[in-house]
């Protein structure tokens, strides 16, 4: 039944399910990261530093802000979708939005990967 769904016979399903797992993702993320400052409370930057030093706390970190970008980029894109009837001006909106998501995306990841 879930495969069915997934097929081209219904198109937008993946996407509405991508939008809706990284979601969830995003928010167990968010649960642990309140928990986690609750328990350790960092208040300088060496404790924020030690905060985000383990592998496994950089790798779920990386992996939330994956999901935030696909998330973000399916949103923007059904708003523009939405709202942007000129294909060429849509086009080149959508093209400047995945350009910031990389970047910013490639930011993180130099970031989580330099922190040693």
């Amino acid at each position: 039944m879930l495969i069915e769904l997934l097929t081209d016979r219904y198109p937008g399903m993946r996407q509405w399910l991508t939008q809706r797992l990284s979601a969830v993702v995003m928010a167990l993320y968010t649960v642990l990261f309140v928990l986690l400052i609750a328990l350790y409370q960092p208040t300088n930057y060496a404790e924020w530093h030690d905060f985000f030093s383990p592998w496994w706390w950089r790798l779920a970190t990386l992996l939330s802000w994956v999901c935030l970008m696909m998330h973000a980029w399916l949103g923007v894109r059904d708003v523009l979708k939405d709202y942007i009837f000129n294909v060429t001006v849509r086009s080149y909106l959508q093209l400047l939005v995945e350009l910031v998501l990389i970047i910013d995306l490639t930011w993180m990841a130099f970031i989580l990967v330099e922190m040693k």
